[in-house]
């Protein structure tokens, strides 16, 4: 396919199951196609008390790389099922920076629902300010239609019909019995 790229951003830890069905679905409706990219770190040695070098060399598995491609697999089949077409890269450090230097050869970014890192700076924010292509984040579950059902439908259209019952009328209740 020569189609449009639409990069997904996979986390490591939900492993971003709706931003891969989603960019799959819309892949399919393009004909474009899907590069999976999770960003992975060398895990960090153990630390010593009394600035002693730790009795530990390594504490991860011995090709990191590798075992990220693995996880990545996984990750994509366990979505998508083991018949799909997206091209899986693992790619070495942290997520925004490896993300911002591949969105610059990718038609469409695809997120996962923003979630707080432990530093408390929200990783979808700041690929989206400074990402060069377009960005999609999928909603958190059970928000919005995708993720609350018919329940979740309902709800999405009564606050589409009320807000559209204020448009242009602050302060006013909204039109009722349409």
């Amino acid at each position: 396919m020569t189609g449009p790229l639409i990069l997904v951003g996979v986390s490591a830890r939900t492993g971003s199951p709706a931003a891969l069905r989603w960019a799959a679905d819309v892949a399919s409706e393009v004909d474009g196609r899907v590069r999976a990219l999770l960003a992975w770190r060398l895990p960090r040695p153990p630390a010593a008390p009394g600035m002693h070098p730790p009795a530990v060399a390594r504490t991860g598995p011995d090709d990191p790389a590798r075992d990220a491609r693995e996880r990545l697999a996984g990750l994509v089949a366990a979505a998508l099922g083991d018949d799909h077409e997206v091209e899986c890269v693992a790619e070495e450090g942290g997520p925004v920076r490896v993300l911002l230097r591949a969105s610059r050869q990718a038609d469409l970014l695809v997120l996962d629902s923003p979630r707080r890192r432990q530093g408390g700076k929200l990783v979808a924010a700041r690929l989206i300010y400074r990402s060069a292509c377009p960005v999609v984040t999928m909603p958190a579950a059970g928000e919005g239609p995708a993720g609350g059902g018919p329940s979740g439908l309902r709800r999405f259209a009564a606050a589409v019909a009320e807000s559209a019952g204020r448009a242009g009328r602050p302060g006013l209740p909204p039109i009722t019995g349409v």
